[in-house]
């Protein structure tokens, strides 16, 4: 939702702008968001003003509702005193390791209620939780436990946790991280004392201090953790309340708890709330809606891939019948929006932006497919972000003579940016200040303003409703014009055949920008047809302009994905159209005959020398 700065003053913004813009057909739309606004920064003023931490939240909540359900997992309940419980346990054994406030202890688990008390009994005595992806490897994973000087790494249960260890075990012993696996930490002496640890041993915690660190997903290199404050995470959970989420309801949440949308917005703002969630190992088309079904779930948090999944599912009768009422998240596609809130009958989708270390954030209220909040006028002043002119070729923000920024207005696509002041802040990444600043702008409409390049472009309608348009990495320049990876997506995508597409620009030896390359993952088998080939080609060509249309073809056998959905470009634009390098099925745009024809050796090496265009 959006941030502090929309306070008292608005209150007197609205007035004279409702007394100097009614005439305007849009007006209604700036109130009603300002009004849900309002609601939630009620209560986030509150805890602000009183220093509340998310386990603040948690121990009200134990003392309020002792005997309610708080977490569900695999058909079994655990109670908010029973959450207490462990939660202490582990709050005594990290006292014991000598931890204490602001130290910093990596965890490395799957979602399962052990998680969440581990978590919580961290914050218990002020410590600093580092939030491991547990698909990571070799490398990327030595990087990331790592990465925020942990003293203690807590290993959860499961053979591929223990293995994925012991490929890297004596580098992290060489570091002088002290690993425990969760089960032998949980059986040594004094486990058994669960009594109540007392709250003054974080005392000296601050909102400004650091919560938890959550890393980027790492789709264009390795992963970076994101700084997350008490304060923001504090930001995070009251965002459900937009949808007046509230004790009576039940959050079905099959997101990793590693990353900021699954912990932080989902089962964080749930217990806040003393409401009750039904925790997924991990997302399951099969399982989805017969849980849903089963445990009376009323919202589910969904990230957009998830619902094409669920869309691509057989038909059931049962498809209907459930007890949801909102489905939360991003990154809905407008493609298949419709299809999903239709067939499954969901009354309201909430579909939001934000990302893990950015200031700005905004979500749609109004159930209109495709938006992802408002950025009027108005909107645009409370919240400090506006839209800018992006050159796709340099990679940055346009600058006029001046060395100054223009505003995009209506109709146009533009990087978002938000201004970095005490009310929006941005913490950056840990411990290292070149990432840190990359993100930065400065002296964009004024010497020594500073804003955040949030690295997303953003497409403003007529009435001001705010539509994501891309990533700048994601867009690319070929012909002299600007394609958008996901516009392109979204019209391959809507083919029968085909499951999901992943979109990126390649570089062509002897020519200028990079030229569209599309990774196909089909709904059955790894192999198109003729027929298939020949619709492939019909599509780009009838709905997508010449220098938009895709010049390689490749059928994947498996998406290359994040753990939390998105679609990974890294290794894709690393191989390209190199068969030696890929190992699928390659193809390639024939200009002359105006036909996908198969990549083979002899031709990527007359394409490399120029001897075929693309």
């Amino acid at each position: 939702m959006l941030y502090e700065c929309l306070g008292v003053a608005a209150g007197l913004a609205i007035t004279l702008y409702v007394a100097v813009q009614l005439w305007s057909p849009w007006i209604h739309y700036d109130i009603a968001y300002l009004w849900t606004s309002f609601k939630v920064l009620r209560r986030l003023k509150m805890k602000i003003r009183r220093r509340e931490l998310i386990v603040d939240s948690f121990e009200q909540q134990v003392r309020e509702r002792p005997a309610k359900t708080l977490v569900i997992f695999e058909d079994e309940p655990f109670t908010y005193e029973a959450v207490d419980r462990h939660a202490n346990q582990v709050a005594r054994q990290g006292l014991r390791l000598g931890l204490g406030p602001n130290d910093v202890v990596a965890l490395m688990m799957y979602n399962e209620p052990e998680f969440l008390w581990t978590f919580l009994g961290l914050q218990k005595i002020g410590v600093s939780v580092s939030l491991i992806n547990y698909h990571l490897r070799l490398k990327s994973l030595l990087h990331c436990i790592q990465s925020c000087k942990p003293k203690v790494l807590i290993v959860g249960r499961g053979a591929e946790l223990e293995e994925a260890l012991n490929e890297i075990r004596n580098d992290v012993t060489d570091d002088h991280i002290d690993v425990h696996d969760y089960d032998a930490l949980m059986t040594s002496d004094d486990v058994d004392c669960c009594d109540p640890v007392d709250p003054r041993v974080r005392d000296s915690v601050r909102l400004s201090d650091v919560s938890s660190f959550i890393f980027t997903s790492g789709t264009t290199g390795l992963p970076k953790p994101a700084v997350i404050t008490h304060r923001r995470v504090l930001m995070a959970i009251i965002a459900f309340d937009s949808f007046d989420f509230g004790v009576n309801d039940v959050l079905y949440e099959t997101l990793p708890l590693y990353h900021a949308a699954g912990l932080n917005l989902g089962v964080l703002a749930a217990l806040s709330k003393g409401a009750t969630c039904v925790l997924g190992r991990k997302f399951s088309v099969s399982k989805f809606w017969s849980d849903v079904r089963k445990h009376h779930v009323t919202v589910i948090q969904y990230i957009g891939e998830m619902c094409r999944y669920l869309v691509n599912s057989e038909k059931a009768d049962l498809d209907g019948n459930h007890d949801v009422r909102v489905a939360v998240g991003n990154g809905l596609r407008a493609d298949i929006w419709d299809q999903f809130q239709h067939r499954f009958k969901i009354p309201k989708i909430y579909e939001f932006y934000a990302s893990t270390e950015g200031n700005a954030s905004f979500c749609n209220i109004f159930n209109k497919v495709g938006v992802v909040g408002r950025l009027s006028p108005l909107l645009s002043r409370l919240t400090l972000s506006t839209l800018v002119q992006y050159d796709c070729t340099t990679q940055q923000p346009v600058r006029n003579s001046d060395g100054r920024c223009t505003k995009v207005g209506p109709g146009k696509v533009g990087l978002l940016i938000c201004s970095i002041t005490d009310k929006t802040p941005f913490e950056g990444y840990y411990k290292r200040p070149e990432e840190t600043e990359k993100s930065i702008l400065h002296d964009v409409f004024r010497k020594g303003d500073v804003y955040l390049n949030s690295g997303d472009l953003f497409y403003v309608d007529s009435e001001y409703f705010l539509y994501f348009q891309d990533r700048t990495g994601d867009t690319y320049r070929w012909k002299g014009e600007n394609v958008s990876t996901s516009e392109v997506a979204n019209i391959m995508s809507e083919l029968d055949f085909v499951h999901d597409v992943n979109v990126y620009g390649v570089k062509v030896p002897g020519c200028e920008g990079k030229a569209g390359m599309a990774a196909v993952y089909l709904k059955d088998g790894d192999q198109m047809d003729s027929q298939q080939i020949e619709m492939m080609n019909h599509r780009v060509h009838d709905h997508l302009p010449s220098y938009a249309r895709p010049r390689f073809l490749r059928v994947q056998r498996q998406m290359s994905l994040t753990s939390t959905y998105k679609q990974q470009k890294v290794d894709l634009v690393e191989e390209a159209f190199d068969p030696h390098k890929v190992h699928e099925p390659l193809y390639y745009y024939d200009s002359k005959n105006n036909a996908f024809k198969p990549l083979v050796d002899t031709v990527f090496e007359d394409i490399v020398a120029g001897k075929v265009s693309v």
